[in-house]
């Protein structure tokens, strides 16, 4: 290696090389790494055990953080890469254990709404742990499965049923199906369920298995690890549990809420996050020319606060509304939103730097706390 201030051309070629070998090297050990996680999993697969080991990923971690920082690294580089490589392990995993588990042999599901996109990845989903899946949509899409015309005339043929239709219609399709009364388990997977609160009753009046489900995650989820699956009991113990049975071979925390609580929560979880990124995105496409100058000089909050609004401002606004208008509990929120904002407002206005800071305090002492769960070593959230 030369001591000079700069590097020949041969130099500069040898350097290069160098690091494509360390890059093959790399690669060449993440494959190594995966096919031992494969043969665990597959040991995990025979003896039952969870596919998630909570403490062993925090050992990973934090061993890698400290080899980081003896040589001279980030630890929080370690930290990124190793929860990388956990996240698609688990993953990989995870599909691997549904793929042998069989959960459906052979029964029949009908996904009404499989064309769209939480109905086909829910389509995908019990294709893959054995079920015989037929969709019910009026859109015109391509699909790999059984497009059913008239699901109101075959809809006893099934053993589950699926509503995956947009909010609004999903009550008038949860009545219907009321009248029907299929033998079948029945559930929404709805992001609300104040909407479709009289079709749910009437399932249950009229005697049907029916539960309520709310994957809190997205359609391109590759594994559950560290995601949420909730499920509202409407009074049936015996739907709710089939319903999680769904998803047992997966790495998903599953919770149980009542029908109020789930829609209370959501107005915080779903309802808050989304108006604060649309309002933050809106107020910067209205700054107008400056947003390119803007991302060329922003910091790393900026950035990744502009990420996530770019996300949500880029789903459908349709869906979005609905989460708003639907809730009976967005108004509350919204208006605890917009005083704390005013508070902060006032206090930059009235040079009141004890207010500000005051809030700021509060708050990192409230979200710091065990209960808060702020620390997202090993946890994934997700919608």
């Amino acid at each position: 290696m030369s001591s000079k201030s700069t590097l020949s051309a041969a130099e500069l070629l040898e350097l290069r090389q160098r690091l494509d070998a360390i890059d093959s090297g790399i690669v060449d050990l993440i494959a190594e790494r995966q096919a031992v996680v494969t043969t665990i999993a597959e040991h995990k697969l025979k003896t039952g055990l969870p596919l998630r080991h909570f403490e062993r990923e925090r050992e990973v971690i934090e061993r890698g953080m400290a080899r980081a920082e003896s040589l001279g690294l980030a630890g929080g580089l370690a930290r990124d890469i190793l929860e990388t490589l956990i996240h698609h392990s688990l993953g990989n995993q995870e599909t691997h254990k549904l793929t042998q588990s069989d959960h459906g042999q052979g029964r029949r599901a009908l996904v009404i709404g499989g064309l769209g996109r939480m109905g086909v990845w829910m389509s995908r989903y019990l294709d893959m742990v054995g079920y015989i899946v037929d969709v019910a949509d009026p859109a015109e899409k391509t699909t790999g499965f059984h497009l059913v015309g008239d699901w109101e005339a075959v809809v006893q043929d099934y053993d589950l049923v699926v509503v995956a239709v947009p909010l609004r219609p999903s009550n008038d399709i949860l009545l219907r199906l009321a009248d029907l009364k299929p033998r079948c388990l029945i559930f929404d997977i709805g992001s609300l369920k104040s909407p479709m609160r009289e079709g749910l009753d009437a399932l249950r009046k009229a005697g049907c298995r029916v539960c309520s489900v709310h994957p809190m995650f997205g359609p391109d989820e590759i594994g559950l690890s560290g995601r949420h699956i909730l499920f509202v009991d409407m009074g049936d113990s015996e739907a709710l549990a089939e319903a999680r049975a769904l998803f047992a071979h997966t790495a998903a925390d599953c919770v149980e809420l009542s029908l109020q609580e789930h829609d209370e929560v959501m107005a915080w979880v779903l309802g808050l996050s989304h108006l604060v990124n649309i309002a933050f995105a809106s107020t910067l496409a209205e700054s107008g020319e400056a947003v390119p100058l803007l991302k060329k000089i922003s910091s790393s909050t900026f950035n990744a606060q502009l990420n996530v609004a770019t996300q949500v401002v880029c789903e459908n606004p349709h869906l979005y509304y609905e989460i708003q208008q639907g809730n009976v509990n967005t108004a509350e929120v919204t208006g605890q939103f917009r005083r704390i904002l005013d508070d902060l407002a006032k206090a930059v206005a009235e040079n009141d730097e004890t207010s500000f800071a005051r809030y700021m305090g509060a708050a990192r002492e409230r979200l710091s706390t065990p209960n808060g769960d702020n620390d997202d070593t090993t946890e994934r959230t997700g919608q």
